[in-house]
């Protein structure tokens, strides 16, 4: 019973020191587009080429091959992207994906940016991610 004051005392001035505010950290997001593939899938992957066309203009980029790749795509809209994506045997998968704007430590904080996730599933096919 000698504890009550105390905690409530403590519990009093944590919230009195508290001003509600959010702290944001220092984090950012890259605006581009991500890959996942799965390992069975990524063991033969050596290179990913990935080209984006809006807007009447293109653009391509290259990565490593990995579970996780990324791709920068520097002014990517918010809008249908004609995406092209091209693994070693230099089969194209072809598909249209919508980036959405994605926050790297939530809305209140600012910082967002257009991204997309493709998803490679087992058998070799490709499908925007959630």
């Amino acid at each position: 019973m000698r504890r009550l004051p105390v905690l409530v005392l403590l519990l009093a001035t944590s919230s009195a020191c508290h001003s509600g505010e959010k702290a944001c950290p220092a984090i950012a997001l890259a605006e581009g587009i991500s890959l996942d593939i799965p390992p069975e899938v990524a063991a033969g992957v050596t290179r990913v080429s990935l080209e984006s066309c809006w807007a009447g203009g293109c653009v391509t980029e290259s990565a490593p091959g990995g579970e996780q790749v990324f791709l920068p795509i520097r002014g990517l809209p918010t809008t249908p992207v004609r995406t092209t994506v091209t693994f070693d045997d230099e089969k194209p998968h072809v598909l249209d994906v919508t980036p959405a704007i994605a926050y790297p430590a939530g809305e209140a904080c600012g910082g967002g940016v257009p991204v997309a996730k493709l998803v490679v599933t087992a058998d070799g096919k490709v499908r925007q991610g959630p």
